[in-house]
Protein backbone atom coordinates (compact mmCIF):
# COMPACT_ATOMS: atom_id res chain seq x y z
CA UNK A 1 0.00 0.00 0.00
CA UNK A 2 1.20 3.51 -0.89
CA UNK A 3 0.51 4.82 2.62
CA UNK A 4 1.97 1.94 4.60
CA UNK A 5 4.52 2.34 7.39
CA UNK A 6 6.63 -0.31 9.03
CA UNK A 7 4.80 -0.31 12.34
CA UNK A 8 3.71 -3.09 14.68
CA UNK A 9 0.66 -3.10 16.93
CA UNK A 10 -0.75 -5.53 19.48
CA UNK A 11 -4.45 -6.35 19.54
CA UNK A 12 -4.77 -4.49 22.85
CA UNK A 13 -3.19 -1.36 21.44
CA UNK A 14 -5.51 -1.45 18.45
CA UNK A 15 -8.52 -1.90 20.72
CA UNK A 16 -7.51 1.12 22.79
CA UNK A 17 -7.25 3.46 19.83
CA UNK A 18 -11.01 3.64 19.29
CA UNK A 19 -12.66 5.32 16.32
CA UNK A 20 -12.93 8.95 17.45
CA UNK A 21 -10.27 9.74 14.88
CA UNK A 22 -9.76 10.92 11.32
CA UNK A 23 -8.12 7.83 9.85
CA UNK A 24 -9.47 5.90 6.87
CA UNK A 25 -10.67 2.94 8.95
CA UNK A 26 -12.79 5.28 11.09
CA UNK A 27 -14.03 7.09 7.97
CA UNK A 28 -15.28 3.88 6.34
CA UNK A 29 -16.18 2.07 9.60
CA UNK A 30 -15.02 -1.30 8.36
CA UNK A 31 -15.43 -4.67 10.13
CA UNK A 32 -13.44 -4.90 13.35
CA UNK A 33 -11.66 -8.10 12.30
CA UNK A 34 -10.01 -6.02 9.55
CA UNK A 35 -8.60 -3.49 12.02
CA UNK A 36 -5.46 -5.33 13.09
CA UNK A 37 -4.36 -6.49 9.59
CA UNK A 38 -4.74 -2.92 8.31
CA UNK A 39 -3.31 -1.16 11.38
CA UNK A 40 0.02 0.03 9.95
CA UNK A 41 -1.59 1.30 6.76
CA UNK A 42 -4.33 2.95 8.77
CA UNK A 43 -1.89 4.89 10.93
CA UNK A 44 -0.38 6.31 7.79
CA UNK A 45 -3.86 7.20 6.49
CA UNK A 46 -4.54 9.44 9.48
CA UNK A 47 -1.25 11.27 8.97
CA UNK A 48 -2.15 11.75 5.30
CA UNK A 49 -5.76 12.75 6.00
CA UNK A 50 -4.81 15.33 8.61
CA UNK A 51 -2.36 16.86 6.14
CA UNK A 52 -5.53 18.10 4.45
CA UNK A 53 -8.02 18.29 7.30
CA UNK A 54 -5.80 20.42 9.54
CA UNK A 55 -4.44 22.44 6.57
CA UNK A 56 -0.90 21.22 7.17
CA UNK A 57 -0.22 21.65 3.45
CA UNK A 58 0.03 25.37 4.28
CA UNK A 59 3.08 26.80 6.09
CA UNK A 60 2.47 27.15 9.83
CA UNK A 61 2.46 30.95 9.70
CA UNK A 62 -0.36 30.81 7.14
CA UNK A 63 -2.57 28.67 9.37
CA UNK A 64 -3.52 31.71 11.42
CA UNK A 65 -5.18 35.09 10.75
CA UNK A 66 -3.04 37.38 8.53
CA UNK A 67 -1.16 40.10 10.39
CA UNK A 68 -2.60 42.74 8.04
CA UNK A 69 -6.03 42.29 9.60
CA UNK A 70 -4.78 44.10 12.70
CA UNK A 71 -4.57 47.22 10.55
CA UNK A 72 -7.84 46.60 8.70
CA UNK A 73 -10.29 46.00 11.55
CA UNK A 74 -9.69 49.30 13.43
CA UNK A 75 -10.70 51.27 10.31
CA UNK A 76 -13.31 48.84 8.97
CA UNK A 77 -16.24 50.76 10.47
CA UNK A 78 -15.15 53.93 8.69
CA UNK A 79 -15.75 52.40 5.26
CA UNK A 80 -19.25 51.78 3.84
CA UNK A 81 -19.93 48.11 3.13
CA UNK A 82 -20.16 48.76 -0.61
CA UNK A 83 -16.68 50.34 -0.59
CA UNK A 84 -15.22 47.45 1.44
CA UNK A 85 -16.70 44.90 -0.94
CA UNK A 86 -15.48 46.79 -4.01
CA UNK A 87 -11.91 47.09 -2.72
CA UNK A 88 -11.85 43.46 -1.59
CA UNK A 89 -13.20 42.38 -4.97
CA UNK A 90 -10.41 44.20 -6.80
CA UNK A 91 -7.82 42.61 -4.52
CA UNK A 92 -9.23 39.10 -4.93
CA UNK A 93 -9.63 39.25 -8.70
CA UNK A 94 -6.19 40.73 -9.22
CA UNK A 95 -4.46 38.12 -7.04
CA UNK A 96 -3.20 34.81 -8.32
CA UNK A 97 -5.24 31.93 -6.96
CA UNK A 98 -3.18 29.08 -5.46
CA UNK A 99 -3.15 25.78 -7.32
CA UNK A 100 -4.23 23.91 -4.20
CA UNK A 101 -6.83 23.43 -2.96
CA UNK A 102 -8.84 23.66 -6.16
CA UNK A 103 -12.00 25.74 -6.21
CA UNK A 104 -14.92 25.16 -6.10
CA UNK A 105 -14.03 21.43 -6.18
CA UNK A 106 -11.17 19.71 -4.40
CA UNK A 107 -11.36 15.89 -4.39
CA UNK A 108 -7.88 15.16 -2.96
CA UNK A 109 -9.18 13.75 0.33
CA UNK A 110 -11.88 11.73 -1.41
CA UNK A 111 -9.24 10.19 -3.66
CA UNK A 112 -7.10 9.39 -0.62
CA UNK A 113 -9.94 7.52 1.07
CA UNK A 114 -10.88 5.71 -2.15
CA UNK A 115 -7.32 4.62 -2.90
CA UNK A 116 -6.79 3.51 0.68
CA UNK A 117 -9.87 1.30 0.43
CA UNK A 118 -8.64 -0.21 -2.84
CA UNK A 119 -5.27 -0.94 -1.26
CA UNK A 120 -6.88 -2.34 1.88
CA UNK A 121 -9.01 -4.78 -0.08
CA UNK A 122 -5.95 -5.85 -2.02
CA UNK A 123 -4.02 -6.33 1.22
CA UNK A 124 -6.80 -8.54 2.55
CA UNK A 125 -7.17 -10.30 -0.80
CA UNK A 126 -10.86 -9.45 -0.76
CA UNK A 127 -13.14 -8.05 -3.43
CA UNK A 128 -16.00 -7.14 -1.14
CA UNK A 129 -16.99 -6.43 2.41
CA UNK A 130 -19.18 -4.17 4.51
CA UNK A 131 -18.96 -0.67 5.86
CA UNK A 132 -21.18 1.49 8.04
CA UNK A 133 -23.14 4.08 6.07
CA UNK A 134 -22.09 7.70 6.44
CA UNK A 135 -25.58 8.91 7.37
CA UNK A 136 -28.37 7.53 9.55
CA UNK A 137 -31.33 5.55 8.24
CA UNK A 138 -29.53 4.71 5.00
CA UNK A 139 -29.67 8.26 3.63
CA UNK A 140 -27.42 8.86 0.62
CA UNK A 141 -26.25 12.38 1.51
CA UNK A 142 -26.83 15.19 3.98
CA UNK A 143 -28.09 18.79 3.61
CA UNK A 144 -27.33 21.39 6.29
CA UNK A 145 -28.40 25.04 5.99
CA UNK A 146 -26.53 27.67 8.03
CA UNK A 147 -26.57 31.47 8.22
CA UNK A 148 -24.23 34.04 9.73
CA UNK A 149 -26.16 37.12 10.83
CA UNK A 150 -23.55 39.85 10.69
CA UNK A 151 -25.57 43.01 11.38
CA UNK A 152 -28.82 44.28 12.80
CA UNK A 153 -30.09 44.62 9.24
CA UNK A 154 -29.45 40.93 8.68
CA UNK A 155 -31.16 40.11 11.97
CA UNK A 156 -34.35 41.83 10.78
CA UNK A 157 -34.37 39.59 7.68
CA UNK A 158 -34.22 36.28 9.51
CA UNK A 159 -37.93 35.46 9.36
CA UNK A 160 -38.16 36.13 5.62
CA UNK A 161 -35.59 33.41 4.97
CA UNK A 162 -36.91 31.06 7.67
CA UNK A 163 -40.43 31.20 6.19
CA UNK A 164 -39.14 30.12 2.77
CA UNK A 165 -37.10 27.30 4.29
CA UNK A 166 -40.17 26.02 6.13
CA UNK A 167 -42.12 26.16 2.86
CA UNK A 168 -39.75 23.58 1.37
CA UNK A 169 -39.46 21.42 4.46
CA UNK A 170 -36.09 22.70 5.71
CA UNK A 171 -34.86 24.11 9.02
CA UNK A 172 -31.58 25.98 9.41
CA UNK A 173 -29.05 27.25 11.96
CA UNK A 174 -28.55 30.97 12.68
CA UNK A 175 -25.13 32.02 13.99
CA UNK A 176 -25.15 35.32 15.89
CA UNK A 177 -22.24 37.58 16.96
CA UNK A 178 -23.07 37.73 20.63
CA UNK A 179 -21.82 41.23 21.46
CA UNK A 180 -21.95 43.15 18.17
CA UNK A 181 -25.57 44.32 18.31
CA UNK A 182 -28.51 43.90 20.69
CA UNK A 183 -30.07 40.49 20.16
CA UNK A 184 -33.79 40.03 20.67
CA UNK A 185 -33.53 36.68 22.45
CA UNK A 186 -37.30 36.10 22.88
CA UNK A 187 -37.57 36.43 19.11
CA UNK A 188 -34.83 33.85 18.65
CA UNK A 189 -36.57 31.51 21.10
CA UNK A 190 -39.69 31.66 18.92
CA UNK A 191 -37.53 30.66 15.97
CA UNK A 192 -36.04 27.82 18.00
CA UNK A 193 -39.54 26.55 18.87
CA UNK A 194 -40.22 26.35 15.14
CA UNK A 195 -37.38 23.85 14.86
CA UNK A 196 -34.51 26.15 13.91
CA UNK A 197 -31.15 26.24 15.68
CA UNK A 198 -29.08 29.08 17.15
CA UNK A 199 -25.27 29.14 17.21
CA UNK A 200 -22.50 31.49 18.28
CA UNK A 201 -20.69 33.58 15.67
CA UNK A 202 -18.05 34.85 18.06
CA UNK A 203 -18.55 38.11 19.90
CA UNK A 204 -18.10 40.57 17.05
CA UNK A 205 -16.48 40.98 13.65
CA UNK A 206 -13.36 42.70 14.94
CA UNK A 207 -10.75 39.96 14.38
CA UNK A 208 -9.74 39.88 18.03
CA UNK A 209 -10.64 36.37 19.17
CA UNK A 210 -7.74 34.68 17.36
CA UNK A 211 -5.45 37.73 17.05
CA UNK A 212 -3.27 36.89 20.03
CA UNK A 213 -3.30 34.41 22.88
CA UNK A 214 -3.89 37.26 25.32
CA UNK A 215 -6.98 38.32 23.38
CA UNK A 216 -8.20 34.73 23.23
CA UNK A 217 -7.80 34.27 26.99
CA UNK A 218 -9.69 37.50 27.62
CA UNK A 219 -12.56 36.95 25.16
CA UNK A 220 -13.17 33.20 25.19
CA UNK A 221 -14.68 33.10 28.72
CA UNK A 222 -17.17 35.86 27.83
CA UNK A 223 -18.07 34.10 24.58
CA UNK A 224 -18.60 30.79 26.37
CA UNK A 225 -20.61 32.41 29.18
CA UNK A 226 -23.12 34.03 26.81
CA UNK A 227 -23.32 30.85 24.76
CA UNK A 228 -24.07 28.75 27.85
CA UNK A 229 -26.71 31.24 29.01
CA UNK A 230 -28.61 30.76 25.76
CA UNK A 231 -27.78 27.07 25.26
CA UNK A 232 -25.71 27.56 22.13
CA UNK A 233 -23.57 24.49 21.41
CA UNK A 234 -22.31 25.33 17.91
CA UNK A 235 -19.67 27.85 16.86
CA UNK A 236 -18.42 29.55 13.73
CA UNK A 237 -15.64 32.10 13.93
CA UNK A 238 -16.27 35.58 12.50
CA UNK A 239 -14.74 35.78 9.00
CA UNK A 240 -13.87 32.09 9.56
CA UNK A 241 -10.59 33.16 11.19
CA UNK A 242 -9.08 30.28 13.12
CA UNK A 243 -6.17 28.96 15.12
CA UNK A 244 -6.62 25.24 15.40
CA UNK A 245 -4.91 24.78 18.76
CA UNK A 246 -7.10 27.47 20.40
CA UNK A 247 -10.30 26.62 18.58
CA UNK A 248 -10.28 23.14 20.07
CA UNK A 249 -10.21 24.62 23.57
CA UNK A 250 -13.57 26.40 23.19
CA UNK A 251 -16.52 24.93 25.09
CA UNK A 252 -18.66 23.94 22.11
CA UNK A 253 -19.82 20.59 20.77
CA UNK A 254 -19.12 21.42 17.14
CA UNK A 255 -17.51 24.04 14.95
CA UNK A 256 -18.07 25.20 11.37
CA UNK A 257 -15.19 27.60 10.76
CA UNK A 258 -13.46 25.50 8.09
CA UNK A 259 -14.42 25.26 4.44
CA UNK A 260 -13.71 22.32 2.20
CA UNK A 261 -12.01 24.85 -0.09
CA UNK A 262 -12.10 28.65 0.06
CA UNK A 263 -9.18 30.65 -1.32
CA UNK A 264 -11.08 33.95 -1.01
CA UNK A 265 -11.53 34.32 2.73
CA UNK A 266 -9.25 36.64 4.78
CA UNK A 267 -7.63 33.41 6.01
CA UNK A 268 -7.73 31.23 2.89
CA UNK A 269 -7.37 27.47 2.81
CA UNK A 270 -9.70 24.52 3.25
CA UNK A 271 -9.83 21.09 4.86
CA UNK A 272 -10.71 19.33 1.55
CA UNK A 273 -13.46 17.37 3.32
CA UNK A 274 -17.09 16.93 2.30
CA UNK A 275 -17.73 15.04 5.55
CA UNK A 276 -17.56 15.91 9.25
CA UNK A 277 -14.32 15.16 11.09
CA UNK A 278 -12.87 15.52 14.57
CA UNK A 279 -10.98 18.43 16.09
CA UNK A 280 -10.06 16.75 19.36
CA UNK A 281 -13.36 16.11 21.14
CA UNK A 282 -15.21 18.59 18.91
CA UNK A 283 -16.84 17.74 15.58
CA UNK A 284 -15.96 19.97 12.62
CA UNK A 285 -18.71 20.61 10.06
CA UNK A 286 -17.02 22.34 7.10
CA UNK A 287 -19.14 24.51 4.84
CA UNK A 288 -19.01 22.95 1.40
CA UNK A 289 -20.87 25.36 -0.88
CA UNK A 290 -19.18 28.71 -1.65
CA UNK A 291 -20.35 31.61 0.49
CA UNK A 292 -22.91 34.01 -0.97
CA UNK A 293 -20.60 36.90 -0.08
CA UNK A 294 -17.77 35.37 -2.11
CA UNK A 295 -19.85 34.92 -5.25
CA UNK A 296 -21.91 38.10 -5.00
CA UNK A 297 -19.41 40.68 -3.79
CA UNK A 298 -15.93 39.35 -4.53
CA UNK A 299 -16.17 37.34 -7.75
CA UNK A 300 -19.32 39.04 -9.13
CA UNK A 301 -20.57 35.69 -10.39
CA UNK A 302 -24.02 34.14 -10.63
CA UNK A 303 -24.25 31.98 -7.52
CA UNK A 304 -27.04 29.56 -8.40
CA UNK A 305 -25.28 27.55 -11.17
CA UNK A 306 -22.18 27.10 -8.98
CA UNK A 307 -24.24 26.12 -5.94
CA UNK A 308 -26.43 23.62 -7.74
CA UNK A 309 -23.60 22.04 -9.73
CA UNK A 310 -21.49 21.48 -6.64
CA UNK A 311 -24.46 20.32 -4.58
CA UNK A 312 -25.20 17.62 -7.14
CA UNK A 313 -21.56 16.50 -7.09
CA UNK A 314 -21.48 16.35 -3.30
CA UNK A 315 -24.72 14.34 -3.32
CA UNK A 316 -23.22 11.93 -5.87
CA UNK A 317 -20.37 11.10 -3.48
CA UNK A 318 -22.66 10.92 -0.46
CA UNK A 319 -21.19 13.95 1.27
CA UNK A 320 -22.51 16.87 3.31
CA UNK A 321 -23.95 19.87 1.47
CA UNK A 322 -23.49 22.68 4.00
CA UNK A 323 -24.45 26.21 2.99
CA UNK A 324 -23.29 29.53 4.44
CA UNK A 325 -25.79 32.24 3.50
CA UNK A 326 -25.96 35.72 5.06
CA UNK A 327 -29.40 37.31 5.52
CA UNK A 328 -27.52 40.63 5.33
CA UNK A 329 -26.99 39.95 1.60
CA UNK A 330 -29.57 37.33 0.58
CA UNK A 331 -32.51 38.31 2.80
CA UNK A 332 -34.11 40.60 0.21
CA UNK A 333 -35.04 40.48 -3.46
CA UNK A 334 -33.84 39.52 -6.01
CA UNK A 335 -31.48 37.34 -3.97
CA UNK A 336 -34.24 35.87 -1.83
CA UNK A 337 -35.81 34.39 -4.96
CA UNK A 338 -32.43 32.93 -5.94
CA UNK A 339 -32.09 31.31 -2.54
CA UNK A 340 -35.60 29.90 -2.88
CA UNK A 341 -34.60 28.33 -6.19
CA UNK A 342 -31.59 26.73 -4.48
CA UNK A 343 -33.92 25.24 -1.85
CA UNK A 344 -36.16 23.87 -4.58
CA UNK A 345 -33.25 22.12 -6.23
CA UNK A 346 -31.83 20.83 -2.95
CA UNK A 347 -35.28 19.48 -2.17
CA UNK A 348 -35.15 17.39 -5.34
CA UNK A 349 -32.05 15.47 -4.23
CA UNK A 350 -33.28 11.96 -3.58
CA UNK A 351 -32.87 10.24 -0.23
CA UNK A 352 -31.10 13.21 1.39
CA UNK A 353 -31.01 13.79 5.14
CA UNK A 354 -32.12 17.34 5.99
CA UNK A 355 -30.44 17.96 9.30
CA UNK A 356 -29.45 20.68 11.73
CA UNK A 357 -25.74 21.07 12.55
CA UNK A 358 -26.27 19.72 16.07
CA UNK A 359 -27.95 16.60 14.67
CA UNK A 360 -25.08 15.94 12.27
CA UNK A 361 -22.48 16.44 15.01
CA UNK A 362 -24.35 14.14 17.38
CA UNK A 363 -24.64 11.47 14.67
CA UNK A 364 -20.94 11.66 13.82
CA UNK A 365 -20.06 11.18 17.49
CA UNK A 366 -22.44 8.20 17.76
CA UNK A 367 -21.21 6.66 14.50
CA UNK A 368 -17.62 6.93 15.73
CA UNK A 369 -18.47 4.77 18.74
CA UNK A 370 -20.24 2.07 16.75
CA UNK A 371 -18.51 -1.21 15.91
CA UNK A 372 -19.17 -3.27 12.83
CA UNK A 373 -18.59 -7.00 13.15
CA UNK A 374 -19.28 -9.85 10.74
CA UNK A 375 -20.59 -13.04 12.31
CA UNK A 376 -21.67 -16.03 10.23
CA UNK A 377 -21.33 -13.83 7.13
CA UNK A 378 -23.79 -11.33 8.59
CA UNK A 379 -22.87 -7.72 9.51
CA UNK A 380 -23.79 -6.71 13.05
CA UNK A 381 -23.51 -3.20 14.49
CA UNK A 382 -22.90 -2.76 18.21
CA UNK A 383 -22.28 0.18 20.51
CA UNK A 384 -23.95 2.32 23.18
CA UNK A 385 -26.45 3.73 20.64
CA UNK A 386 -26.85 2.13 17.22
CA UNK A 387 -30.18 3.69 16.25
CA UNK A 388 -30.18 4.62 12.58
CA UNK A 389 -27.09 2.59 11.71
CA UNK A 390 -27.15 1.25 8.15
CA UNK A 391 -24.65 -1.21 6.69
CA UNK A 392 -23.64 -1.09 3.03
CA UNK A 393 -21.65 -3.38 0.79
CA UNK A 394 -18.33 -2.12 -0.52
CA UNK A 395 -19.19 -3.57 -3.92
CA UNK A 396 -22.54 -1.76 -4.15
CA UNK A 397 -23.34 0.32 -7.20
CA UNK A 398 -23.58 3.41 -4.99
CA UNK A 399 -20.05 2.95 -3.70
CA UNK A 400 -18.66 2.22 -7.14
CA UNK A 401 -20.25 5.49 -8.29
CA UNK A 402 -18.69 7.23 -5.28
CA UNK A 403 -15.25 6.01 -6.21
CA UNK A 404 -15.59 7.16 -9.82
CA UNK A 405 -17.04 10.55 -8.93
CA UNK A 406 -14.18 11.40 -6.58
CA UNK A 407 -11.82 11.28 -9.57
CA UNK A 408 -13.83 13.73 -11.71
CA UNK A 409 -12.01 16.95 -10.78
Amino acid sequence: MALSKQLSFTAGEIESVGDVANDAFAFWKLPENWRLPLAAHNYASEVAAEHYLLEKYRPEEMRRPPAGLQVYYPVKHLLPASVRHYLHSILVRSSERPDFPGWPYEPALLRLMSEWLDSGLAELQSKDGWHLGFWPDDYDCCIVLTHDVESRRGFERIEAIADIEEKYGFRSAWNLPLAQYKIDWPRMEKLRRRGFEIGAHGLSHDGRLFRSFEDFQALAPKLESIAREHELRGFRSPSTLRRLEWLQELDFDFDSSFSDTDPYEPQPGGCCSLFPFFLGRMVELPYTLPQDHTLLHLLRRDALPIWTSKARWIASVGGMILTLIHPDYYGHQPYLAEYEELLKQLGELRNSWRALPSEVAAWWQRRARMRLEVKSSRPIVSGPDVEGAAVRRLSSERLLTWRSKCREY
